[in-house]
């Protein structure tokens, strides 16, 4: 029987949709919605490195290309120079300049800093036994953490947060309308000319911060243009806050959902490695990654045709029984874990480290404060946003 896909239903649990995919449509044809979806761990994780399937602005956004709104084509054209959106040669050289700032010296530094911002977020809330772990933690700590690193002003984090989340809805929903669209425009208008300001000011008088490390960021005499400074300052908002965010608040449901496994990682912190790799793949904060086909093919039975975009299913394959054993249980020892959650291939994620550094400090934290948390709702709402998984909010009591 035909599953209807991309539903309210489906967004609360995809689980369930994925596993009727990957069992009888694994590379299927979504009539109503226009796009292939890719579902099964082998399929995907070869065509995050196909050549026939693009990343470029030609690909997963080729929609604001015709788009009659000239905002929306201007915006079309700074997404052109995010790492995340373009493909070799252009990808080689713009990812070669940004790994600087990401390598282990750059990061070197940020675990005392994020057990700063952990304890001034979490520090208030010790004596009142209530927590929502999304609003009150989970969404500010890496928003906090990535505007440290860009040099933001403390007063203009929330400003930083809502420009984000405009443009992650912008990318992350199936069908978005002219309102959010509009929103989205002007949001990317302000956050540019925020930090257009900022680069200005670093150029003059380097400090030290990650966006300083990219302004000056150099490889064979090379230098990012500023418009390609920008564009990835904003890739690095939009793919390190809410993803962040949500790896923490999903691995909280999960543990709370698991009592059995969250009791053993507080009785083994040598776990906590394999327990973010595995709370990533259970319940991965993101579920798919576009691409445009370039070129027609055929693919297990299947003709792809030249122009067709592609969805692959990241939250699907960290689910493939044929790659995982027993695939939707929670096993925090999981060793063999190759998971997709921050991709595979020439895109993976380049935050992928500060992530995890993130989650490994933040996580112990959240355990040891709150003790026997419990569910406080009823029911759990999810954002409205197939790409980024994550819950509105995660209301918890606990003992004081």
């Amino acid at each position: 029987m035909l599953m209807k896909l991309f539903t309210s239903a489906m967004r609360d649990n995809p689980y369930p949709y994925y596993a009727w995919l990957r069992a009888e449509q694994p590379i299927y044809f979504d009539v109503e919605h226009g796009f292939w979806l890719i579902s099964r761990y082998a399929d995907v994780a070869v065509a995050l490195h196909d050549p026939r399937l693009l990343s470029s602005r030609d690909g997963a956004l080729a929609t604001l290309k015709e788009a009659g709104d000239e905002d929306l084509r201007v915006f079309y054209d700074a997404v052109a120079d995010m790492t995340l959106f373009c493909d070799a040669p252009k990808h080689t050289r713009l990812r070669a300049l940004m790994h600087k700032a990401f390598a282990p010296k750059a990061l070197a530094t940020m675990s005392g800093k994020i057990k700063m911002l952990v304890d001034e977020l979490l520090d208030p809330i010790a004596h009142t036994g209530y927590i929502d772990v999304i609003n009150d933690f989970a969404i500010p700590l890496p928003m906090f953490v990535i505007c440290h690193m860009l040099g933001v002003r403390r007063e203009d984090r929330a400003l930083f947060q809502q420009w984000t989340h405009d443009f992650n809805t912008f990318a992350g929903k199936v069908n978005t309308n002219a309102s959010e669209n509009d929103r989205t425009v002007r949001s990317m208008k302000a956050m540019f000319a925020y930090l257009r300001q900022r680069v200005r000011e670093l150029r003059a008088r380097p400090e030290s911060c990650l966006l300083s490390e990219l302004v000056q960021a150099e490889q064979m005499g090379d230098r990012l243009s500023e418009l390609e400074l920008l564009a990835n300052c904003v890739l690095l908002l939009s793919a390190g806050f809410e993803t962040t965010a949500y790896l923490i608040g999903n691995g909280m449901l999960a543990l709370l959902q698991h009592p059995e496994q969250m009791q053993r990682l507080v009785q083994t912190p040598g776990l906590l490695m394999s327990a973010i790799e595995e709370l990533m793949r259970f319940d991965s904060s993101v579920q798919f990654t576009g691409r445009m086909v370039a070129e027609d093919f055929d693919w297990n039975g299947q003709h792809i045709t030249k122009g067709q975009f592609v969805m692959l299913l990241l939250g699907s394959a960290n689910r493939d029984g044929t790659r995982f054993e027993n695939a939707d249980e929670l096993n925090l020892a999981r060793q063999d874990n190759r998971h997709l959650g921050f991709g595979y291939g020439p895109h993976f994620c380049l935050g992928a480290p500060l992530a995890r550094l993130e989650a490994q400090v933040a996580m112990p934290e959240l355990l040891r404060r709150l003790q026997n948390p419990r569910i406080a709702a009823d029911q759990l709402n999810w954002r409205d946003n197939f790409s980024v998984r994550g819950l509105l909010a995660l209301p918890l009591r606990f003992e004081i």
